[in-house]
């Protein structure tokens, strides 16, 4: 049996290489696309091949499973739309922006019975796997402290809505801070204090964003006595030659340990410079656990809890920027 998939929303920037991998799949049957956005629905057809449909069209062929790439502040509706047609659903990140949302996403799974999967591919990348198991067997001895770093290119020179407040919810802060929030969650942290000094770099954005975040330092407290710090400025300048860094260090009793996700790479020098990553594919892992997730296998390795969970974290650093003050987060999100 083929297991048929459908992207409701085509706005993400990882949505291409998603329906990429899709295509290539012997076991996959790709439905098509809906995208509210005509240019962006234009563009994407003829990059990728697939079929534009309505929503309705797409709930019509009896999807097992749909990925959710609309923009940020426009994932419930198609969330809610595909629990109620019994999809199981792989959500991007982050999964809403606000908490409404968020538990609306909760409730419609729940009473459908279907799984909600978040897009957390660093999740898949076996040097994360091996910090995680370090740290949960004891081997660095007492974690004192971690240091994150998400940066990248700003992403409105490619999708213009990921710095539209209206579309995206925030900027580098709501862009950024998901990742290395669920690395430290999935690692066996869980933060207790955020503190967080988010603010707009014009010179790295479009002129019309110049009001966005666009560099960010996020402090935490975590349960365990250990402190992290995120860094999720959209700071790397055009031309730079990959796409970013997700870097997390760790400092503990018996020694230090480094993970760079996507740090395998091959200088390319012909024309214009260029790190040409290889290795894992961590986005074909991904998907693959999706795909036995609509096969019936049960939950995915991220779940809603783990989305919903780094949201809190994004929620606790906004408000922590527009008071001044240090904000506690309680265990709603365990």
């Amino acid at each position: 049996m083929k297991i048929r998939i459908a992207l409701l929303g085509a706005a993400h920037v990882h949505a291409q290489h998603y329906a990429a991998l899709l295509s290539q799949q012997e076991n996959t049957e790709v439905l098509g696309f809906t995208e509210d956005d005509p240019n962006i629905a234009q563009e994407f057809a003829q990059r990728t091949g697939l079929m534009q449909r309505t929503a309705a069209e797409i709930m019509a062929l009896s999807p097992h499973g749909v990925i959710v790439c609309t923009v940020n502040t426009k994932r419930l509706g198609p969330v809610q739309l595909a629990a109620a047609s019994g999809a199981h659903v792989l959500c991007e990140k982050p999964i809403a922006t606000n908490e409404a949302d968020a538990q609306a996403m909760r409730r419609a799974c729940e009473a459908a019975g279907v799984q909600f999967v978040t897009a957390f591919p660093a999740r898949f990348s076996s040097a994360a796997l091996s910090l995680a198991e370090q740290l949960r067997a004891g081997q660095l001895g007492k974690v004192l402290a971690y240091s994150g770093v998400n940066h990248s290119v700003a992403p409105d020179h490619e999708q213009p809505w990921f710095g539209d407040p209206a579309q995206a919810g925030g900027g580098a802060g709501m862009d950024h801070i998901v990742h290395l929030a669920d690395l430290l969650r999935f690692v066996g942290e869980r933060p207790t204090e955020v503190y967080a000094q988010l603010r707009p770099v014009p010179q790295w954005v479009l002129p019309e964003h110049a009001d966005i975040d666009a560099a960010g330092l996020i402090t935490l407290r975590l349960a365990s006595g250990a402190s992290a710090t995120i860094d999720c400025s959209w700071s790397r300048p055009q031309g730079y030659p990959r796409w970013g860094q997700l870097r997390l260090d760790v400092t503990a009793s018996r020694g230090m340990l480094s993970l760079d996700v996507f740090a395998d790479h091959l200088n390319i020098t012909q024309g214009t410079y260029q790190w040409a990553g290889y290795g894992e594919d961590l986005n074909a892992k991904m998907l693959d656990d999706f795909i036995q997730v609509c096969a019936g296998s049960g939950a995915g390795r991220a779940t809603w809890q783990d989305g919903y969970a780094a949201l809190g974290v994004v929620q606790a650093a906004y408000t922590s920027n527009a008071s001044g003050e240090a904000v506690q987060l309680n265990d709603a999100a365990e």
